[in-house]
């Protein structure tokens, strides 16, 4: 059996979100799937960056999403002063993808060791998922935490007899 590598346990059928996608949307995208994470490709689906979910919510993110509960918590306030609610929530209503992606994500390359991938998700905890690009950083695949375990699951459906043999 030849060693496994990146597109032996990738997604193949990447969903994914355009620099200019609203982020409303790409939240959406991510919550309607059960994403941690969508990668941002231009038309040519070519890698720009990544959002995940702890760029919805980080300190550093445009949105933060504990401040704009915070806002939509004090909302009787903001009436006194519509205006001013107003200009905030159409501010972040306007954002989008860009404004919060991660512009330099962890890649990985089609022909990458098993081993690599799983040294990626050990040692880059906040990770998740890692896209996977050719050599012209066209996205070909995805992989998260969740399908390392891809392999374990094909073993386990082994006799043993058949665990022994592809071991050797």
């Amino acid at each position: 059996m030849p060693p496994l590598t990146a597109k032996d346990i990738m997604i193949r059928s990447v969903i994914s979100v355009f620099p200019d996608t609203p982020l409303t949307e790409a939240a959406c995208t991510l919550a309607e799937h059960h994403f941690d994470g969508v990668p941002v490709v231009d038309r040519e689906n070519t890698l720009v960056g990544i959002l995940t979910e702890y760029d919805l919510v980080s300190k550093t993110s445009t949105i933060h999403l504990p401040t704009f509960q915070k806002i939509l918590q004090e909302l009787s306030l903001h009436k006194q002063d519509s205006a001013k609610f107003q200009k905030d929530f159409q501010e972040i209503l306007s954002l989008k993808a860009e404004d919060v992606m991660n512009r330099d994500p962890l890649t990985l390359a089609p022909e990458a060791m098993f081993e690599e991938v799983v040294a990626a998700f050990r040692d880059h905890h906040r990770v998740n998922p890692i896209p996977v690009v050719d050599k012209d950083h066209k996205v070909v695949g995805i992989i998260s935490r969740f399908d390392v375990f891809k392999p374990l699951e094909f073993l386990s459906s082994l006799s043993p007899n058949e665990r022994k043999q592809s071991q050797l």
